[in-house]
């Protein structure tokens, strides 16, 4: 039965165009990203790494949040400054723009976190699990599997199994345009996998399970690939995380709460962008157990919801 199930899928997956275009959507944009990071000479504008990597650090937690958003903002206020000033200082006549960037002197482990940070990924993963499980209720394909009657758990156990093959190999596709970029617009090709790139690997794989695993469970909920796919989009660009945090900044102060509350710190979304190469054991732990959970209540949520459906 999991034979038959796991071929069933996998040809569906096979004929559908997106399987194909989305991972090509994905090189590109993770090259134009890693452009910017390692061919763009920012430096004479004011961006330093060093600076990049404290608002990186400002922006990962709730406390650091409101710094974060007041540094970008008063910076707008200094920058508008400079302008009108006689006195500002000019950009020297001789820059140039195509140079050595922020992270040209890197290696691929670090180049691969900032693009799996960046969330490429989970938007990709949004669009084809929304096509891949919405066709089902597009076609009616659902009616005419009999076979499976009664044995939905069987069948979404496979569905969810497909979704994490195919998450694995857009992370390898990350990495392998991480390498590309490095070969192309870095120093050197230095790969600095050590075990804590391996750890960050598997980890960060896990999160975009649960999250591919979220998108199709509010599609089976809905039965509308719009659904999942609207919300897997609206995860990835970061728009919820940015409500959570200001939702959190909020009842911080209303209720008195810890400094170190941050609703964020419980989403996938947060935990993926926020991980780094070399984050404690703690932020770790409660990264895979965020995984577990959203997992759970995906797999149980629709599989309770579509079986209540079907008796109906």
């Amino acid at each position: 039965m999991f034979a038959r199930a796991f071929k069933s899928e996998a040809y569906r997956i096979f004929n559908m165009k997106s399987t194909f275009i989305l991972p090509a959507v994905l090189i590109v944009s993770v090259l134009i990203t890693n452009f910017i990071y390692l061919a763009i000479n920012m430096e004479p504008l004011g961006f330093t790494r060093e600076r990049v990597d404290e608002l990186q650090e400002m922006g990962t937690d709730v406390e650091g949040y409101q710094d974060s958003f007041m540094a970008g903002f008063q910076s707008g206020i200094n920058s508008a400054n400079m302008m009108i000033e006689e006195e500002e200082e000019e950009i020297p006549e001789d820059y140039q723009i195509f140079g050595e960037g922020l992270y040209y002197y890197e290696d691929v482990a670090t180049i691969f976190s900032l693009d799996v940070g960046g969330l490429h990924e989970l938007l990709m993963m949004a669009i084809f699990i929304g096509l891949y499980i919405g066709s089902v209720y597009k076609t009616g394909m659902d009616k005419n599997l009999s076979i499976f009657a009664g044995r939905r758990g069987l069948l979404f156990g496979v569905r969810m199994l497909m979704i994490a093959l195919y998450s694995l190999v857009i992370h390898l596709i990350n990495l392998l345009t991480a390498i590309l970029s490095m070969a192309m617009m870095g120093e050197s090709v230095r790969l600095g996998f050590d075990k804590a790139f391996y750890l960050y690997f598997l980890v960060t794989w896990i999160l975009t399970i649960a999250f591919g695993c979220v998108v199709m469970s509010v599609t089976h909920i809905t039965r509308s690939k719009a659904a999942g796919m609207t919300l897997g989009i609206l995860l990835s660009v970061g728009i919820l995380s940015t409500i959570v945090s200001v939702v959190s900044l909020i009842l911080q102060k209303r209720y008195d709460l810890a400094m170190g509350f941050n609703l964020g710190n419980y989403t996938l979304t947060h935990n993926l962008s926020a991980m780094n190469l070399y984050s404690d054991g703690h932020f770790t732990v409660r990264a895979l157990i965020c995984a577990a959970v959203y997992f759970c209540l995906a797999y149980i949520g629709s599989l309770i919801v579509v079986r209540r459906r079907d008796i109906a």
